[in-house]
């Protein structure tokens, strides 16, 4: 199988599905990068259904969490290749994958 889809969190080019389908529909895959799952961590509605948060802010506030918190690999399926030894990403592969979104 080819993972050539890019989360719109960390900018990983492994998602085996896009995020988010033509009509806006989730996929609830989880990164293996930074964890983050599309349609959970992204589900910000309140009682009546209206979105209280963007996508993209929703998005922009977990990446800087996670990598507030070290910018760990989520899942041993990441590639241990770009990691450092304490489990985060290394600054290249860092800057490599944001070259994959806009930030």
């Amino acid at each position: 199988m080819i993972h050539s889809h890019i989360c719109l969190v960390c900018g990983y080019k492994g998602l085996d599905e896009a995020p988010y389908d033509i009509l806006g529909n989730c996929s609830y895959e989880i990164c293996s990068c930074c964890g983050f799952q599309f349609g959970v961590d992204d589900d910000d509605y309140d009682e009546n259904g209206t979105m209280l948060t963007s996508k993209e802010e929703l998005h922009t506030t977990y990446r800087k969490s996670w990598i507030s918190t070290g910018a760990k690999a989520f899942s041993d399926y990441y590639p241990k290749k770009w990691l450092n030894r304490d489990g985060s990403l290394k600054d290249s592969v860092l800057t490599a994958q944001f070259k994959n979104i806009v930030i």
